[in-house]
This record gives structure tokens, C-alpha cells and sequence, in this order.
């Protein structure tokens, strides 16, 4: 929560940009009182003003059902939201907002043409709480053949500082924006957790968000309430209000006014990102079934039949037309080894099996998806399956996704769940980034905190790519084993997708 107090007066969440366009970006802020403040945005032709006119978020409530720790809690906070238009594509903008005293900002850019190059970073599963900075480091398990020092079992640092230094190292990139596929917060009903999240990301722990937009996805972790609530609908529908409260995302015409705001779509120069809401998948309690635990709430299906698979559909058509490449995020893993792949009806079945999501690969290839983006397994993952692509002429041809999980934001750092095998899966930091130990000191290797960096541009040749860059927050020791620093470095995965030829998008 930023505290930034100037004279009694504070911004309970930072300025934040969200749901860029070619010509158009929405900026938000929280504020302790109902004052409107003032955003002023740099143009070539002189200095945007404009007012804000909050609103109370009656959404944003301490949860009810079970009073949070750590009280007694502030007041509901004031939504501040500007939407401004009439931009120029692919431009850079710096903008303050003046709250009373206060002054605070950031910049932005519009989203370019499609001969642009483009940046982005994805993660998943930062799971943010409070007790993050007072609880132990998340436990970690030894991979294979390490000579790690038996009583090292748990990570390096906490899950504050270790999702600190993740979005530190990926603002220092310059992103033009983030894909959160998930698990944003440990428990989506207790706000304590969503004010640890905008610590992070326009707070006094970092301000990423100021200048990057987050695409964010709806995990399993948004619609759990916490004590009192649980997976009820109740609780669930309390704690996705909030996620849907924080995000101003593109308006997907969802015919229930519920599901808005829960999956859309996002063109970005010459990519397309569709984000699809795996929360709840029916019937109840079936293979289709995401959620054992949730039943009756807001979450839209995602099957066949569904608005949104059909919503989907068209979406995949549209893009597999005018975009480069596509990308799809959805929490829920496909392909994956951790806890959250073992089959319905299996020794160790979770409830929350992301093998449900498989209802969508016909359509992955059917359409010509690049990458799919999930966490959910708390693993750096990636998988690979072949199918066919049906192009829009009516021929067809072999194509191949990549799959990955990404869950690797700021909260667990998982080994592979015993007696299951992903027959998909090319890269698993846990098995294949081995370990290197001089005593105490570890020289490389290991499963750390991280993203993935993804870069679309041409090539020397002038042919467009995807190069997908697995980056890890290595910590550096001293050789008594204790922590100094932390550096950025890739794992040896990377992945490079060329165009297609002939490209489905013609020069």
C-alpha cells in the first residue's frame, strides 16, 4: 500500500496505467478521501490536463466474513479513473497526478502499428500477503544429482523480497507491458493481500505498474475468500469483485454483465493476447472441472457450448487474420508436472487440475496459437505438442504450440510431483537447471524467482520472430553461504518462433 503521506494526506495505490489502445489509455489510482485530483500527460503540442472523479470502492472492503488480521484496517478507499483518447500510436507519454500535496507519476506508450517491434514480460503466482516478510522462505526442493548442503531446505530470501527483486529486474527492461497469468494474491477475499500486491507494483516496495500496464488473469487464488468464505460463491464472487475492481481491461460483450471484465482480448502492434478465465469448468466436479472446491459463482464456463469458448473461437479467427503471432493466457496449466497436472481421478488429485483446459487444444491448432501462457504448478515449465493448423484459405499444415508455466512470480518454487511424467515437457528448471555448489556458496543452476521475457521483432533477414527468453533472479552468495545480491540471468532454454511462410499476414 503506498504510503507516500504528505500532510495527512496519502494514495492508498499509486498512479497506474492500464488497457492501452493505439490511441487511448485508462490511469488509475486509490486515494484515502474523495478529493479529485488532477492528471496532466506531455504531448509534442503541449500539456493534457484533466480531473478525476472518484468513486467510493465499496468492492475493496476488508473481508466480512471472517475479520482480517492486522486491524484495526483504513476506511474504503476512492477509485480514481481517467480514460484519455485522441493519442498518437506507438508514442511515449510522461504524466503526473497531482493528489492535494502529493505528485507522483510515471510514462506510458500507446500501442504502435504492426510493423513495430514489441517487449513483454509474463509471470504468474506472485501470491502476495503480509506475511510474506515474517514467515520462512518457501521450501526448496534439491533437484537431481545436486551436491547441495543437506541442510539447506528452504529458499534464500522471502517471498517479499524475492518478488521484489523480480519486478525490479523486469522493470529495468522497459516493458511494454506484463502478462500475470494468475494468483496475483495468496487469497483474493482479504484486501490486506491486494494492498501487499500494489506494494509492489505502484507502492513503496516498487512502481512497475506505473509505467507498464499489467493483462492480468483470474486464478484460482482470486476466488478463494479466505476464512469464513472459502470457494462458497459468495466468498468467490467477493473476491473476484476486487480483481475486476483494480483492472480496466478491452469489454469482451459478454451477455452476462458478470463475466465482463473476466476474459477479453488485446492487439498489441503485430500481436494479438487473448485471456481466457479458467476458474470454473462444468459440469461440477468432472474432468471438465477446474475447481472441485467452487460451484455456483460468477466464473463463466469454458467447454464447449459456452459463451465463452464460442466468444473464444471467433477471437482465435479474427487473429489467426490480421496478427503475426498469438498468444493465449489462462491460469490453469495444460501441460505441466507439478501438483496441479495429476488426472482427475488419480492418487494426489487436487481438485484443481488444469487438464481440463485441454477441451481447448483443437482450437489452439485449429487457429494457429504460438504460445500459451499459464502458471497454477509454481514451476518454470515449458511443453511442446504438434497438431494442425487449418489456414483461412481451407488448407492445412503440421504446426506446434509451446506451452509454458510461468509460475515462478514470487511464491513457491516447486519440484515435480512423484509418479507423474508430462510427455510434453522440453524444459523443467527443477531437472534441467542442475545445481553447482561450492560449499555453501551456490555458483549456478537451481530454480529461482523469474519470468519470461518475450521479444517479437525481425530479424537480420527481415523475417519476423518470437524469441522467448526464461530469466531467473539469480541469488549471489558470499562463500559462507550468506546472501549479497541478486543478478540477472537466463536460463539455457531459450526459444526462437519465426513467421510463418507464407506469412499469414501479407506485407
Amino acid at each position: 500500500m503506498a504510503e507516500n503521506l504528505v500532510g495527512g494526506e496519502s494514495f492508498r495505490v499509486g498512479p497506474y496505467i492500464q488497457n492501452p489502445s493505439s490511441d487511448s489509455v485508462t490511469v488509475r489510482w486509490l486515494t484515502d478521501g474523495p478529493e479529485s485530483g488532477e492528471l496532466l500527460i506531455e504531448t509534442a503540442e503541449g500539456m493534457l490536463t484533466f480531473r478525476s472523479s472518484p468513486v467510493l470502492a465499496k468492492t475493496l472492503a476488508y473481508n466480512p466474513l471472517k475479520p482480517e488480521p492486522g486491524g484495526p484496517h483504513p476506511e474504503l478507499p476512492w477509485l480514481h479513473h481517467v480514460r484519455v483518447t485522441q493519442l498518437e500510436p506507438g508514442t511515449r507519454y510522461h504524466y503526473r497526478v497531482r493528489q492535494g500535496s502529493l505528485d507522483q507519476g510515471g510514462r506510458f506508450r500507446t500501442v504502435p502499428a504492426s510493423d513495430q517491434s514489441v517487449r513483454f514480460v509474463v509471470y504468474s503466482d506472485s501470491e502476495t500477503e503480509p506475511e510474506s516478510s515474517t514467515s520462512p522462505p518457501v521450501e526448496w526442493p534439491a533437484p537431481p544429482n545436486s551436491n547441495r548442503p543437506p541442510e539447506i531446505t528452504r529458499y534464500l530470501a522471502d517471498q517479499t523480497v524475492g518478488y521484489r527483486e523480480n519486478c525490479r529486474f523486469m522493470a529495468s527492461r522497459n516493458p511494454d507491458f506484463i502478462l500475470l497469468t494468475g494468483d496475483l494474491v495468496e487469497t483474493g477475499g482479504e484486501q490486506r493481500d491486494w494492498d501487499e500486491f500494489w506494494r509492489h507494483n505502484s507502492g513503496d516496495y516498487g512502481e512497475i505498474a506505473a509505467s507498464v500496464p499489467i493483462f492480468p488473469v483470474l486464478g484460482n487464488h482470486e476466488n478463494f475468500a479466505g476464512p469464513g468464505g472459502g470457494y462458497s460463491a459468495e466468498g468467490a464472487n467477493f473476491a473476484t469483485d476486487k480483481f475486476l475492481t483494480y483492472f480496466d481491461v478491452p469489454e469482451n460483450q459478454a451477455t452476462n454483465p458478470k463475466h465482463r471484465g473476466r476474459y477479453y482480448r488485446i492487439d498489441y502492434g503485430p500481436i494479438t493476447i487473448i485471456t481466457l478465465d479458467s476458474s470454473d469448468g462444468l459440469p461440477h466436479q468432472t474432468a471438465a472441472d477446474t475447481n472441485h472446491n467452487l460451484d455456483g459463482s460468477n466464473a463463466p464456463d469454458f467447454n464447449p457450448g459456452s459463451e465463452q469458448y464460442r466468444w473464444f473461437e471467433a477471437q482465435l479467427a479474427e487473429a489467426q487474420k490480421k496478427s503475426r503471432f498469438t498468444f493465449v493466457q489462462f491460469h490453469h496449466t495444460m501441460y505441466g508436472s507439478g501438483p496441479h497436472s495429476i488426472p482427475f481421478g488419480a492418487a494426489g488429485f487436487s481438485g484443481q487440475s488444469g487438464i481440463a483446459m485441454r477441451v481447448l487444444k483443437p482450437l489452439l491448432f485449429q487457429y494457429g496459437v504460438d504460445v500459451v501462457f499459464s502458471g497454477h504448478d509454481e514451476m518454470l515449465e515449458r511443453s511442446l505438442a504438434t497438431g494442425t493448423e487449418t489456414r483461412p484459405e481451407g488448407t492445412r499444415r503440421d504446426h506446434s504450440i509451446h506451452f509454458y508455466d510461468v509460475g515462478i512470480g514470487g511464491d513457491g518454487l516447486r519440484g515435480p510431483a512423484k509418479g507423474f511424467d508430462n510427455p510434453f515437457r522440453k524444459f523443467l528448471a527443477h531437472d534441467d537447471a542442475p545445481e553447482l555448489w561450492n560449499g555453501k556458496q551456490l555458483l549456478s543452476g537451481g530454480k529461482h524467482y523469474g519470468h519470461i521475457e518475450v521479444n517479437v521483432a525481425p530479424n537480420a533477414a527481415g523475417v519476423w520472430q518470437v524469441e522467448l527468453t526464461p530469466v531467473q533472479i539469480f541469488p549471489n552468495m558470499d562463500p559462507d553461504g550468506k546472501l549479497i545480491g541478486w543478478e540477472r540471468r537466463i536460463y539455457p532454454d531459450v526459444v526462437t518462433i519465426m513467421a510463418e511462410s507464407p506469412p499469414r499476414v501479407q506485407e
